[in-house]
């Protein structure tokens, strides 16, 4: 069972509002997480976790039925594989289903994980904003 994991050697990210907000050393790209994705990114930059842990966690968390988030996990990891943000962690330890992270959120609260490329943060810097 493949895990993944953040791509530490490469990102830099931080936490605002609720929401992560990452930046790509290689490219100076950043992105952002919404507070789904901002879960996920917490939990596999503790540890690296299969799409099967990372579903199981958001079920706990928003009161899913098990596999009710699997497709968005996998398009969420896809995508963020996709920018160089995530590698796969073939080997690692498997991650416990429970653990600080997840704590349980109001019923209906749950939203697709989703990640928005801004740019890069050079453009960012040099037009002031």
């Amino acid at each position: 069972m493949s895990r993944f994991g953040a791509n530490a050697d490469k990102v830099a990210w931080r936490v605002v509002d609720g929401e992560a907000v990452i930046v790509h050393a290689d490219s100076s790209a950043y992105y952002g997480l919404n507070s789904t994705g901002t879960f996920i990114w917490e939990a596999i930059a503790a540890t690296p976790l299969a799409a099967e842990e990372i579903a199981a966690r958001l079920g706990e968390r928003y009161g899913l039925e098990p596999g009710a988030a699997r497709a968005d996990v996998d398009a969420f990891v896809t995508s963020l594989g996709g920018e160089g943000l995530l590698l796969e962690a073939a080997d690692a330890a498997a991650g416990a289903i429970t653990s600080p992270l997840v704590a349980r959120a109001a019923p209906g609260g749950y939203e697709p994980p989703a990640l928005a490329k801004f740019g890069e943060l050079e453009q960012l810097v040099l037009s002031g904003e």
